[in-house]
Order: structure tokens, then sequence, then C-alpha cells
């Protein structure tokens, strides 16, 4: 039984009370109140919802763990000699973001890529941009080999003319599709520098992931050094060619 305070007696302010509850009620409200921050540090946020596939226009489904970017690619693909242009949606992570190159391997044959991302649900469909455009016009640079193979077969071609900003002669090797059904492409040519960011990670093309596992990438070379040695080579000759006209004109 609680004992009762005397009438004089001075009385305690609200903020110095202390609420007596028994023993059996405390010791729960305890025990919650230290687990309480661990119960909220554990719950799982809610998945980032986002447009996946070509369609743009269906329903937001769920993201895979470790995805926090909602994510839109663009490419135009015209290694094998026909220009095909997708667009695809799908999740990733923050380094899917603004991510564009381009690459030749000869004349009309070509890939352009860009992706774009952001991170609120259903945001992937409402991202306007479009791909690197597709150009002729060449830089002065050149590689020695052009070439895309989607077989385990070694990758030929001849010398390839680089355009725009490719200033870079690259060779990216590595696999695509399914792992059990896992096929090898080789892909030689003139490039931007940045294509071998992409060593040890996925690119998706027209909606297929490739796995890069190996890039390599030196400076591509410069074609006035032809015209030069081409020069050289004719003042070279011009001693002959004056002996020869030379002897000609006193026979």
């Amino acid at each position: 039984m609680p004992c009762a305070h005397k009438s004089g007696r001075k009385k305690h302010s609200s903020s110095a009370m202390i609420l007596a509850l028994p023993y059996g009620t405390m010791l729960p409200l305890l025990v919650l109140c230290l687990l309480s921050p661990l119960l909220v540090a554990s719950a799982d946020p809610p998945a980032l919802k986002c447009i996946q596939g070509y369609n743009a226009t269906q329903a937001p489904t769920d993201c895979t763990n470790g995805t926090d970017a909602c994510v839109t690619i663009k490419n135009e693909n015209a290694l094998t000699g026909v220009a095909v242009s997708t667009t695809f949606y799908t999740c990733g992570g923050n380094d899917s973001c603004a991510n564009a190159f381009t690459v030749t391997i000869g004349d009309n044959a070509y890939l352009r890529y860009t992706s774009a991302c952001c991170t609120t649900a259903d945001c992937n469909a409402n991202l306007k941009w479009g791909v690197p455009p597709a150009s002729s016009t060449k830089n002065g640079l050149f590689c020695s080999t052009g070439c895309f193979t989607e077989t385990q077969e070694p990758c030929k071609g001849g010398k390839v003319l680089c355009t725009d900003a490719e200033n870079t002669c690259i060779s990216v090797t590595g696999t695509y599709g399914l792992n059990k059904d896992a096929k090898s492409f080789v892909l030689k040519g003139c490039g931007t520098r940045n294509v071998c960011e992409f060593k040890d990670k996925n690119v998706l093309i027209n909606g297929t992931s490739y796995a890069v596992t190996m890039a390599t990438c030196e400076n591509a070379k410069s074609s006035s050094t032809n015209h030069i040695l081409g020069k050289s080579s004719f003042l070279l000759l011009l001693p002959s060619i004056s002996s020869i006209l030379f002897m000609k004109f006193l026979s």
C-alpha cells in the first residue's frame, strides 16, 4: 500500500516524478526499449520498383537486392553491318549512371551505347536523352584491326579508321548469355577510352548481358604518319629518278 504524503510536504515537479509500475510490467518494457533500435535497424527497406524490359508503359516491378537505381539503356548496334536500335529498362547500381561509349570496327560497322539512372520508384520510364549519333567523320587516327565475333574463333579484320572522340584501339573479350549457355565474344577496333572501364562488368546490349572479362586499350595511331613516310620515300627516290632521266636525255 503506497504511503500517503503529508499535507505540508513540498510537492515534486512533474519532470521529477517517477512512475511506479509493478516489477512484472516494467521488466518487459525495459527489454523492449533496449531492443527497439536493433529491431528498426534490422528491418529491410522496401524494394525499389523500376520499369524492367523493353516497354516503358508496363507496371514497375521490384528490384533484387544489391540494386539501388532504375536504369535506362539505349544503344545502336551495327557491329554485324545492320543497325539495330533498342531501349532497355532495368535495375542496377549507381555505377550504371551516365555511361556512354562508342566503338567502330569498320565502315558502317559500329556500336553506340549510353545509359542513365535515377533512384525513385518508376523513374526510368521518363528519362529523356539519346545515344551518341553515328558519324562518318574521321579524326585522323586508325587501329590495325577491327572485328567482332560471337564465337571462340579468332577475331580477324583489317585496318579501321577512327571517328569523332575515338582515340583508342580496344580489344575486349568475354562471354554473353546465361551461365550454362554462355558463349564467347571478341571485339576489336577504335573506341573511346572509357571502354576499358567495363572490365569485370556486365554491359547490356540489345537486352543481352555481355560479361567483359578482359579489356585492353592502347593509343590509336595517327594516319598522318603514313603520309609523312610516303613523302619521305618519294624524296629518297628523287635522286635515282633524276639520274635515270638525265641518262636518257644524254642518250
